[in-house]
């Protein structure tokens, strides 16, 4: 069983009271920093805009980013090409032994 830890996170203006795994404690802190730091980022560089849109903005630049991390560390096509190439080399071996 994963022990678990108590954390308070602020979120923009919204303070989150969680229970995490105690292993997943330090990612759930980073999450909670990447997104002060983005909201601080947008509020600086647009102080015109309402705080509904920077959040808007920080969610999607967030989302953007995750979305192209995921997509670069889908490891299936490495995967299925090794396969393919294992299959070949013992089909090779195969008939070398012949």
């Amino acid at each position: 069983m994963d022990d678990r830890q108590n954390i308070s996170l602020w979120v923009g203006n919204q303070l989150f009271k969680l229970s995490v795994p105690l292993s997943e404690e330090k990612l759930y802190r980073d999450a909670a920093e990447q997104i002060k730091n983005t909201l601080n980022k947008y509020r600086r560089d647009y102080p015109d805009f309402t705080a509904e849109r920077i959040m808007a903005m920080a969610t999607l630049e967030i989302s953007f980013l995750y979305i192209t991390v995921k997509d670069n560390n889908d490891t299936k096509p490495f995967t299925d090409k090794i396969k393919e190439w294992e299959k070949e080399i013992e089909r090779h071996a195969g008939s070398e032994s012949e």
